[in-house]
């Protein structure tokens, strides 16, 4: 495991407001919701991820002042996959559901479910339906991995779910990611501005990613001056070691 050397800096930005947000995750209800309109919209939420309608609690909620139920149900529906016309579907054919922890849970399963089914087949790693899946655990990324190791390396797996541009910018060990690696293309531009233009800046108070970490500098960034000027990023030392498949290929 790689630590980068370059810091990001995470910027939150919050705008306060009582809508929820498109394709509002489970727990996104209404700033003003009640406890109970709280928990309707959950109810709702797992009810429509899960493909079905509960007409008693939709009108139960209504009963209680708000309509959390049906507006949740909507975004879960379409978050889940769903048609439009699958969505209508499942309201015109209601169901009486008893449990609703219990449909947490079997939304959890058929996630990992699916994940777990789609790796032994062979499936590229369906970054949207694990998006949906999110708001469950397990999820459909544990069961893509689970279901991948039996077959392949933890890395090989590793780099199937994050894909080359998640997984491949700190692995030179790994030959899947040489070529990658190798292609400019796939690396960020080098600063034409600022203090860190070039070999960096000299003074003590300020430090740039290519003199803090030359070698991981130079297998994300698209630098031949700087890259080239430090000599080879695989000589003994570093984190990128000789014996690398990066190191080995022309």
């Amino acid at each position: 495991m790689y630590i980068s050397a370059f810091v990001a800096l995470a910027i939150l930005i919050v705008i306060p407001t009582s809508n929820v947000f498109a394709g509002g995750p489970r727990l996104d209800y209404p700033e003003d919701a009640t406890e109970e309109g709280a928990d309707c919209w959950v109810d709702g939420y797992d009810a429509g991820f899960a493909g079905k309608y509960d007409n008693d609690r939709a009108k139960e909620c209504l009963e209680n002042g708000d309509d959390n139920y049906n507006s949740s149900w909507g975004y879960a529906c379409k978050d889940a996959g769903y048609m439009p016309d699958e969505c209508e579907g499942f309201k015109n054919n209601p169901q009486d559901i008893e449990d609703y922890e219990a449909l947490y849970q079997e939304n959890a399963n058929n996630c990992w479910d699916e994940g777990y089914e789609d790796a032994k087949a062979d499936k590229p790693f369906n970054e949207d339906r694990d998006t949906a899946c999110d708001e469950y655990t397990p999820d459909y990324e544990g069961g893509y991995n689970s279901g991948c190791i039996i077959d392949m390396t933890d890395n090989s797996c590793e780099l199937l779910i994050k894909g080359d541009e998640g997984y491949c910018p700190w692995h030179p060990d790994i030959a899947a990611c040489v070529g990658f690696l190798h292609n400019a293309t796939n690396k960020r531009p080098a600063s034409i501005t600022g203090a860190c233009v070039g070999m960096g800046d000299p003074r003590p108070n300020i430090i740039c990613p290519q003199e803090s970490n030359p070698e991981g500098y130079c297998l994300n960034t698209n630098d031949p001056v700087f890259c080239k000027t430090i000599g080879d990023i695989c000589d003994a030392g570093g984190f990128v070691r000789p014996e690398y498949p990066y190191c080995k290929s022309d």
